[in-house]
């Protein structure tokens, strides 16, 4: 009993840490990386003091490609925030129609995940907001669809989170992606639905239920499609760009005229469609496909490891980013102030990846995780797949952040999988998802979409009605969880 208290103390600490005494997510990693190597070289564990060296090796080699892809995933945004390219995207949008209907929707389920999808950190809402407030919906409403809109989140930043949790948890990516977007499918007709009764009331909604029915189903199966069929890392460009396009085909056939996107929308969302193009020839040309894997690769087979520089998601990323500053003709001192926010915004990220990576892989050496697998499967034994979604939803709303709550939990979840005789890739997909779509009602979100949106005083309300949505995310999922196991087993 004492070993499993021992074995559990780290991830309780991280959690009391960040929800009780509201620490920051470095000082609380930096406190749990310390606390799990004294706890693995205890009596208790007796973990060899010549092993620990390893755990922080490997963690450092699981963040180089996050750092990779990461860094010029934000820059990108950045570069296309100084030329004005994301406020003209926006503005093409908005303005593409009077239906407060398709703005909602084109808005939450198109330009949002398209941000989030490259950008990831919850930037998306610092476009949204705004642009629902100039359309004349109230913050209340602004802030809670922009919330909402980063329903794209296990694919956000080309799906770090995603490629992360397969890592840790020995999934295959694909079937982690593919099997995260079945889930997402029943959850992005949820969300549509739910935007347009915040944007619009009920009975607007009742007039365009076929239609948001069908952009909710377009943006799942497409990203579905996606990670089947194409790449993991870009469904969520993919799912975006068809919800646009085909909205814009909807208001177009609504009119009854031409409202093709113009020659200036088509120049700024460029560098997206670039992004897409080098993606998709890089994954689905075997030639170049082997070319680029094998070019400049390194490969340290004692760590599991291995890096394609050419073949990363960070490579292709790199490019766009050079093609978008000689586009846009950007100037010195935009391209250094971009690079400057960037690294703002990253070591934070990037250390607190690190830091439960390493907890993660510490508690690994030391047989922490295969302890926690076998009590947790031995005191709920096959139920423990409905422990699944809580667990992955707490790590999502505490650390707001699913490869954090990815590298904290989704190893626990495939061990104990393996113990209970369930499907592993089944309760990684639970765990992806759920956390995933937690992170849109963290606190520090909430009061990001408060303070763009200038209601800082209502934040306790919009915290208390993001919890009302998390709550349905979580029941459509445990009903997914009931049909798996009632028909699909």
């Amino acid at each position: 009993m004492l070993k499993v208290i021992l074995a559990l103390l780290p991830l309780v600490s991280i959690l009391f840490m960040i929800f009780i005494l509201k620490k920051s997510s470095i000082y609380t990693g930096i406190i749990a990386c310390m606390l799990t190597t004294g706890i693995a070289i205890s009596p208790a564990f007796h973990t060899s003091v010549e092993l620990l060296p390893k755990p922080f090796i490997k963690s450092f080699l699981t963040t180089v490609p996050v750092i990779y892809i990461l860094f010029f995933g934000i820059l990108l945004f950045h570069l296309m925030e100084k030329s004005g390219a994301i406020q003209k995207i926006a503005s093409a949008i908005a303005t593409s129609t009077d239906d407060k209907t398709y703005q909602v929707l084109l808005l939450a389920l198109g330009l949002s995940p398209l941000i989030e999808s490259v950008s990831g950190f919850g930037l998306a809402v610092i476009v949204i907001a705004p642009i629902l407030i100039a359309l004349k919906f109230n913050a209340i409403q602004s802030s809670l669809i922009a919330l909402i809109s980063l329903c794209i989140i296990p694919w956000g930043t080309l799906a770090m989170g995603t490629i992360i949790g397969a890592s840790l948890g020995n999934i295959p990516l694909e079937d982690l992606g593919v099997g995260s977007a079945l889930m997402c499918i029943p959850l992005y007709i949820y969300f549509a639905f739910l935007v347009t009764y915040i944007g619009v009331g009920k009975k607007a909604m009742k007039k365009k239920q076929v239609q948001i029915l069908w952009i909710g189903l377009l943006l799942g199966f497409s990203v579905w499609i996606c990670n089947r069929f194409i790449s993991v890392e870009l469904a969520g460009l993919v799912g975006s760009l068809t919800v646009v396009s085909t909205i814009f085909i909807m208001i177009t056939l609504h009119k009854r005229g031409n409202q093709n996107p113009s020659n200036a929308f088509i120049k700024n969302i460029s560098p997206y469609l670039l992004l897409i193009v080098l993606l998709f020839v890089s994954r689905t040309i075997p030639p170049i496909q082997g070319f680029l894997s094998h070019l400049l690769t390194i490969t340290i087979p004692s760590y599991h490891f291995q890096l394609s520089f050419l073949y990363s998601p960070g490579f292709f990323l790199f490019i766009v980013c050079l093609f978008t500053c000689l586009l846009f003709r950007l100037n010195k001192t935009s391209i250094l102030d971009s690079i400057k926010l960037t690294i703002n915004k990253c070591y934070p990220v990037l250390l607190t990846t690190f830091l439960y990576i390493v907890v993660s892989e510490m508690m690994s050496e030391a047989k922490m995780i295969q302890l926690l697998s076998l009590t947790a499967a031995n005191s709920f034994g096959s139920l423990f797949i409905f422990i699944t979604p809580l667990i992955g939803a707490t790590g999502g709303f505490l650390t707001g952040s699913n490869t954090a709550s990815n590298t904290m939990f989704i190893r626990l979840q495939t061990e104990t999988a393996v113990q209970i005789g369930a499907s592993s890739t089944l309760l990684a997909c639970i765990q992806n998802v759920s956390s995933s779509l937690m992170t849109m009602v963290n606190p520090s979100r909430v009061a990001l979409s408060c303070s763009v949106c200038k209601i800082t005083t209502l934040e306790n309300t919009i915290q208390i009605k993001l919890a009302m949505v998390g709550l349905g995310t979580l029941a459509i999922i445990f009903i997914e969880i009931v049909i798996h196991l009632l028909f699909l087993q």
